[in-house]
């Protein structure tokens, strides 16, 4: 299996989604709203398939018409307010009275230093990718080798049948 970010641009679209939805209200949408806000992707049919193939970033449902979300993100508390574009402390959190007051509540977009972290992490990954596909490289001509000289020493002796 071929690893996913030795596809080309795969990194470039990787990057892409992760500051879009890292800062991004909403922490997650249905796949296909996610690729209207991402524009065209280049190393895969579609988004979903990015997401699929990323699940150290990305968290997709089972669905095929499914949500995704960044997997960090996921992890926070609803402690963001929609409406006010803003974290709430933990003192505003206790005062809220209604059910109605935690529907506004989401979880927090990422801090750029977070995005940052994510995106290096995306980096590391495609260079270690890179590495490991060089490593493979100077076992092809060995294995020639070996299986020429044992198909020659197989021809040899049957040739002397």
């Amino acid at each position: 299996m071929v690893n996913p970010y030795l596809r080309d641009w795969r990194l470039a679209d990787v990057l892409a989604a992760l500051t879009l939805m890292g800062r991004y209200p909403y922490p997650s949408l249905k796949w296909q709203d996610w690729a209207e806000r991402l524009g065209a992707v280049r190393s895969a049919p579609d988004w979903r398939t990015v997401f699929y193939e990323h699940p150290e970033f990305f968290r997709l449902s089972e669905e095929e018409a499914g949500w995704a979300s960044l997997r960090l993100r996921y992890g926070f508390d609803r402690t963001y307010s929609l409406s006010e574009r803003r974290e709430l402390a933990p003192t505003e959190m206790t005062a809220m009275a209604a059910d109605s007051d935690y529907k506004d509540l989401t979880r927090r977009p990422l801090t750029p230093e977070e995005i940052e972290a994510l995106t290096n992490t995306a980096i590391e990954l495609h260079a270690r990718a890179i590495a490991q596909a060089g490593e493979r490289r100077w076992l092809i001509p060995i294995l020639f080798t070996l299986a020429g000289t044992l198909l020659g020493a197989i021809l040899q002796a049957a040739l002397r049948k």
